[in-house]
C-alpha cells in the first residue's frame, strides 16, 4: 500500500448575509478532531488527516468507497475580518463564518 497521502478538495458553499461570510465545506466520515483550520492574512485553509484502522481480522468482501483526506484553501474577501473565524461541525459538514469588518455591515442611517 502506498504510504504517500493523496488529497482531495472538498466540495465548498459560500453565502454572503448582511453581517458574514458563510462558508460549508463536505467532509464527510471526517471527524472534528481530524480537520485543521487556519487563517494566514485573508487565505482560510482547510486540511484533514482521517486515519481509518480496521479492526482486527476486518476483511472486506468488497469496497464501495475510500476514505480520502481533504485540503482546500480558499481566499476570502477583502470585506471579511480574519480575526472573526468561527467553526462548527456536524453530519459531515465543516461549517464557517467570518464576520465582516464592522465599517462594512449594513447599517440603518437616521436622518435628523
Amino acid at each position: 500500500m502506498n504510504s504517500e497521502t493523496r488529497y482531495v478538495t472538498p466540495a465548498v458553499a459560500l453565502r454572503e448575509t448582511p453581517e458574514a461570510y458563510e462558508y460549508t465545506f463536505e467532509i464527510p466520515g471526517i471527524p472534528k478532531e481530524c480537520a485543521e483550520l487556519g487563517v494566514e492574512g485573508r487565505t482560510l485553509t482547510l486540511k484533514t488527516n482521517a486515519v481509518f484502522t480496521p479492526p482486527a481480522g476486518f476483511k472486506p468482501a468488497s469496497v464501495e468507497f475510500c476514505r480520502c483526506n481533504y485540503a482546500v484553501s480558499v481566499d476570502m474577501p477583502e470585506l471579511a475580518d480574519p480575526g472573526t473565524v468561527k467553526a462548527s461541525s456536524a453530519n459531515g459538514l465543516l461549517k464557517v463564518t467570518v464576520d465582516k469588518k464592522p465599517e462594512t455591515k449594513a447599517r440603518k442611517i437616521a436622518i435628523a
